[in-house]
């Protein structure tokens, strides 16, 4: 015997045949070929691609599971005529697509993908091709892009097969002898709570808002962090950047990076998220209501997400989304939006009764902001018994004739405010319905009264088409924007005493013993009196969280 083949048909494989008597019969000669095929990815999530790991064509959520992970290829390598990059059939750059090795030993074929010169072997106009086996020791390297992020239709799972075709002689179609199979799941969009690290803060600038602007641009810089600010001609004078987007990010155990979603709201800012913000290694998404009617509700001044929180035993280390819904008939968010949030998975949502307010939005009754102590925050809820507990206490010190509004045409005093019969009505309606939400909010947050704090704001009630809403009857400090320690709240334009704003002294008095240090922003002409405050008018990026999606128990 001679030695084992090397080749395909190299003949170094004979066999001689000897009869009886020791004599040769003849020879025969042999033509095997050996077939070694591997289809390889990062199964172990450490950012490397190991070699035929016996769990790469599953996928386990946890600490201890297994499957790679895919990133939707949904930033733009372009800075002029934008394009999403999943959405043209070429790439210039692999950092955030996963890569896949196709190991062949001998002759036989294959599948698709993006190959190593970054030609497009596999998309979604065809599903499977060959690659043909070159000979020798060959090894493929692939480049595998997301498309699509998970949804309704979609649970993030990608299956990719590698199949050795035999022929089976002309006329007949080869038949598969052998299939790898490999499996990823793609990112999912994640949000950024409150208590995570700033990055850069957001803001437009309109006719009338100089002085907002200027407050928010001391307040950014004093912290140290970036300032974007998006000019009147790419707003068009639509100020509410909270509304139009929300920034997340996607995460793989190779590469990450931020990714805005596009609200459905499509004001005058509409443009601002693809035209300025998507760019390289950062992305956009967006989801269009094509059979809804799009409300206020959907606005992502209705969209937030809590810190990481336990909850009867169950960890949601990324925190959980909240959203405002009507009780029941009403305004309600879209359903496509609502459907793509719940197929994130890992931020299981939380649906709050939003819809008695005019305009809908849960940031207009609570926030998160950080905490040493506890669960490392503190849930703020606007609160009409806390703001009347603040007016009947300067009354019976004898402050009653202190001015609201001092300054400000909308003047009046302590004494007119408690004596508004109707006044205090239409607030014991918002304290029930700040109430049925805070009782959600324990329930499915895991809180105790001890991580809650009432800020005192007083509504007012507005007759709508519909019927009957409510809006802040003074700048709603719970509205603020949280920058670690540094709070920019909306000035509430309180009765003074002894030269100070009595709300702004109850909400210190409540927060900087958290370390949290309060600055009250002027917001009233701009913003208040057009039903929003600080924290719809900005929005802030910020870095992602420190735990790995893929590491939770689901």
């Amino acid at each position: 015997m001679d030695t084992v083949s090397e080749t395909a048909n190299d003949s170094k494989l004979s066999v001689r045949y000897y009869g009886e008597k020791t004599e040769s019969l003849g020879d025969a000669v042999l033509h095997l070929t050996a077939v070694e095929i591997s289809l390889d990815v990062d199964a172990d999530r450490d950012g490397v691609v190991e070699k035929n790991n016996p769990n790469k064509g599953s996928w386990k959520w946890g600490p201890n599971g297994h499957g790679a992970v895919l990133l939707v290829n949904c930033d733009s390598e372009t800075t002029y005529k934008k394009t999403l990059d999943s959405e043209v059939d070429e790439i210039n750059k692999v950092s955030g697509d996963t890569l896949l090795n196709l190991f062949l030993l001998p002759e036989h074929k294959l599948l698709k993908l993006f190959l190593k010169d970054y030609i497009m072997v596999v998309g979604t106009d065809m599903l499977t091709e060959e690659v043909p086996y070159l000979g020798g020791k060959t090894e493929l390297a692939f480049f595998v892009e997301g498309l699509r992020f998970p949804d309704k239709d979609f649970d993030g799972l990608v299956t990719i097969n590698l199949s050795l075709l035999e022929p089976c002689g002309k006329g007949f179609p080869e038949t598969p002898i052998f299939t790898d199979t490999v499996v990823f799941h793609i990112s999912p969009w994640i949000m950024t709570p409150n208590t995570l690290k700033p990055v850069e803060v957001y803001v437009c600038s309109t006719n009338d808002n100089y002085t907002f602007l200027k407050s928010i641009k001391n307040l950014v810089d004093k912290c140290g962090y970036k300032l974007k600010i998006c000019y009147e001609y790419m707003n068009r004078g639509d100020r509410w950047m909270q509304d139009e987007l929300e920034f997340g990010y996607i995460d793989s155990p190779h590469h990450q990076f931020p990714v805005v979603l596009d609200s459905p709201r499509d004001g005058d800012l509409q443009d601002f998220p693809y035209e300025s913000i998507l760019g390289p290694d950062f992305g956009y998404v967006t989801r269009n209501a094509l059979n809804e009617k799009v409300s206020s509700l959907d606005s992502f001044g209705n969209l937030e997400v809590s810190p990481p929180v336990t909850v009867n035993g169950k960890s949601y280390p990324l925190g959980r989304i909240i959203i405002g819904v009507a009780a029941t008939r009403g305004r309600n968010m879209t359903q496509v939006v609502q459907d793509f949030l719940w197929a994130q998975k890992v931020q299981e949502p939380i649906a709050l009764y939003s819809d008695w307010l005019v305009v809908g939005h849960v940031d207009e009754f609570m926030t998160f902001v950080p905490a040493p102590d506890r669960k490392k925050f503190r849930l703020l809820l606007a609160s009409p018994d806390a703001g009347y507990k603040v007016f009947k206490s300067l009354q019976k010190k004898g402050h009653g004739e202190a001015e609201m509004f001092p300054g400000l045409p909308e003047v009046i005093s302590v004494n007119e405010i408690l004596s508004d019969k109707k006044l205090q009505a239409e607030n014991r309606y918002v304290q029930n319905c700040i109430d049925w939400n805070r009782d959600v909010l324990k329930k499915e947050l895991g809180l105790d009264d001890e991580d809650i704090i009432d800020l005192p704001i007083l509504f007012k009630v507005l007759e709508e088409k519909t019927g009957p809403r409510a809006v802040a009857y003074y700048p709603d400090m719970v509205n603020m924007i949280v920058l670690g320690d540094q709070l920019g709240i909306p000035k509430p334009f309180g009765p003074k005493v002894n030269g100070r704003c009595a709300l702004e002294t109850e909400v210190c008095s409540l927060l900087e013993p958290l370390g949290l240090k309060c600055t009250f922003i002027d917001d009233f002409a701009p913003y208040h009196k057009l039903l929003g405050e600080v924290h719809c008018g900005s929005n802030v990026l910020r870095e992602r969280s420190p735990f790995r999606w893929w590491n939770l128990e689901l």
